[in-house]
């Protein structure tokens, strides 16, 4: 027999489907357990996530205090207060190297 949902993702229509109970106990292991692969690796991306220093983030992105200062401000590269000491996430400082959005310019 065809597991659940790979007959829900075949149908395009509406259907009706009878099941036993071992096969809907069975459908929603199977969705637990992609639910739990899912959230396991986002965990473990946000494990991976690197925190840095001012001086490295204006030696990797070649500017000066100011300009993360005016950065935070607008919003486009946030600090993370870590106790009394500032850090960046990486993941901020590769989408800003990877030409994510920059700043705005307030109208005048």
């Amino acid at each position: 027999m065809k597991n659940l949902i790979e007959i829900l993702q075949e149908e395009k229509s509406s259907i009706k489907l009878e099941v036993s109970g071992e096969d809907l106990l069975e459908f929603s292991n199977d969705l637990i357990n992609r639910a739990k692969n899912e959230l396991s690796a986002q965990i473990a991306e946000a494990n991976k996530e690197r925190y840095l220093t001012k001086e490295e983030v204006r030696k990797i992105c070649g500017v000066c205090d100011a300009t993360l200062w005016h950065w935070n401000k607008k919003g486009y590269l946030k600090v993370i207060k870590v106790g009394n000491k500032v850090r960046y996430r990486m993941s901020d400082i590769r989408r800003i190297l990877e030409g994510g959005s920059h700043p705005k310019k307030p109208d005048k």
